[in-house]
């Protein structure tokens, strides 16, 4: 007898999750639901397109012809309202439907900080491709742009606003860039060889409109004006359609080593997931646990043992890697640092050959634990698999 799985979310976690059981059942009926109107699409690339040439297309997964030839149906624009875990059911589009398996890859949502007057100016913040689109209306070469977060994507919106022709300011509210990811020397250079300005320890007190610019106030009495406004402060796992059916939740939905949940025969991956207490919400966790999740639903027996977590910035002036054990949590660690003016200039911006290549290598027990790259990023993998024991 085939059996039904239903996906609820259409991001690489969801994707993937389609992809590996289709790979182990050529029979069942595979069916996605996503809120969104496109078609699945890599969500890592909406910091990291132009604006001045916004190819939308080039973000999908797979293209129409895909989900038909994989007999997989996707039902785009389509919110699941109900997830009935003792009837095994789920209530999607005003239709009761089924399912033998499902896997939650519902993901996550921008976390916007509730800044006094906040309802009162235009807030972008970059989740979806409407997200993307709703920027592109505003922004205009010239104009003034403020971005509140200083993390991977907040840099990464900073740096394509500027390449639009935006004069772009940062605002970060810890005393420096990424003190979770990167050490204090590699985020104060950082923070020198970005191309445009950066303000650390900004806590704002409000946000106002004067005419047709937004007004950023801090408490330091210090004050920005923009036309155009990003927050980018993370983000927040989508609990709700789980924690409304009953399904075991902290922070975000919690499994098991199996991607199980705490109702039978329902899994979770992805950025609403939570394994040990821990979601990274990133692109590789995604995708170890979509597959994972894929494979147990099948029937197989696979298990979660962790991802590649590494830190990867890219933008046109300047490279950013990091990776594991930084020496920031005690002694006897070995520090390995190099300055270099590469020789092919890979991410570095020609217009500003002052800027060298930066290297900190960690090395503990003669062993490499952890790496920072700034600018030259070509060793990234061979450090990648020295980290990893490969």
């Amino acid at each position: 007898m085939k059996k039904r799985y239903v996906i609820i979310g259409a991001g690489i976690a969801g994707i993937t999750a389609a992809e590996t059981i289709r790979s182990l059942d050529q029979d069942g009926e595979i069916m996605i639901f996503s809120n969104e109107k496109e078609l699945p699409y890599s969500r890592p690339m909406l910091s990291k397109s132009p604006l001045l040439s916004l190819g939308l297309k080039s973000f999908a997964l797979h293209d129409e012809e895909w989900y038909r030839e994989q007999n997989i149906d996707l039902r785009l624009g389509v919110s699941v309202d109900k997830l009935d875990v003792e009837e095994q059911n789920i209530l999607a589009g005003g239709r009761s439907i089924s399912y033998d398996k499902c896997i939650i890859a519902s993901g996550a949502s921008n976390f916007i900080p509730p800044f006094k007057g906040r309802e009162e100016v235009d807030i972008c913040d970059i989740r979806k491709i409407s997200d993307l689109k709703h920027l592109r209306r505003l922004a205009f070469p010239g104009g003034k742009a403020v971005v509140i977060g200083g993390g991977v994507i907040g840099l990464e919106m900073a740096a394509e606003i500027r390449r639009y022709g935006m004069e772009v300011t940062v605002l970060e509210a810890m005393p420096r860039l990424m003190p979770r990811l990167i050490d204090e020397r590699t985020s104060d250079l950082l923070t020198e060889r970005l191309p445009f300005e950066v303000f650390t320890g900004v806590n704002i007190l409000k946000l106002s409109r004067k005419g047709e610019e937004t007004v950023i106030e801090d408490d330091q009495g210090r004050s920005w004006n923009c036309d155009l406004l990003i927050v980018s402060c993370g983000v927040r796992a989508d609990v709700s359609l789980a924690h409304d059916a009953g399904i075991a939740c902290n922070r975000a939905i919690m499994v098991n080593q199996k991607m199980e949940t705490s109702a039978k025969n329902v899994y979770a991956c992805g950025d609403c997931a939570e394994f040990e207490g821990f979601n990274a919400a990133l692109w590789g966790e995604g995708l170890a646990q979509g597959e994972v999740a894929g494979r147990n639903a099948a029937g197989d027996e696979s298990i979660y043992t962790g991802c590649d977590t590494s830190l990867v910035m890219m933008m046109d002036d300047l490279g950013l890697f990091s990776m594991g054990d930084l020496g920031q949590t005690g002694e006897g660690y070995v520090i390995e640092e190099r300055e270099w003016q590469p020789e092919a200039r890979l991410l570095i911006d020609p217009r500003r050959p002052e800027k060298e290549g930066f290297s900190r290598k960690i090395f503990k027990d003669g062993k490499l634990v952890g790496a920072v790259l700034i600018g030259d990023l070509t060793s990234m993998n061979e450090i990648k698999e020295e980290i990893l024991g490969r």
